[in-house]
């Protein structure tokens, strides 16, 4: 029972699709990206397809391991949409992650850069850099 997945890309048939992320129809003709699950259970074909629009995604979707999954249809689209899909995916993998920078810092460089004490009578007062964790 392993299931498989794949992106298509394609022009909206008709208003009955609505997007997964923003829950807005993605009307006749409008281009669409979707997400598609297939399994095949003992003779029956299980899919299931989720749709978005093409600015509505700020992740490029990825299989249930990050895997890269293929896309399929591209070359029906017409030439300036093929280029919008290309430049979404590019920009999409140039993104940097938003992981915050850890620094790792002696005590000595904790007290003199990171570290101010408010009131030398109450040490217990003390406040952090923003961008600094204390270890």
């Amino acid at each position: 029972m392993k299931m498989k997945q794949f992106l298509e890309c394609e022009y909206a048939l008709s208003n009955r699709i609505k997007c997964a992320t923003c829950h807005v129809v993605i009307f006749k003709n409008e281009l669409k990206i979707g997400h598609i699950f297939l399994r095949k259970d003992e003779g029956q074909q299980f899919d299931k397809k989720v749709w978005y629009h093409l600015h509505c995604i700020k992740k490029w979707p990825t299989g249930e391991r990050g895997q890269e999954l293929p896309l399929f249809r591209l070359q029906t689209l017409k030439a300036e949409d093929q280029q919008k899909i290309k430049e979404l995916y590019r920009s999409l993998q140039d993104k940097p992650k938003n992981k915050k920078e850890i620094k790792i810092l002696s005590k000595q460089e904790q007290y003199e850069k990171y570290v101010t004490v408010k009131n030398l009578n109450d040490p217990g007062q003390i406040e952090e850099d923003d961008d600094c964790i204390m270890l």
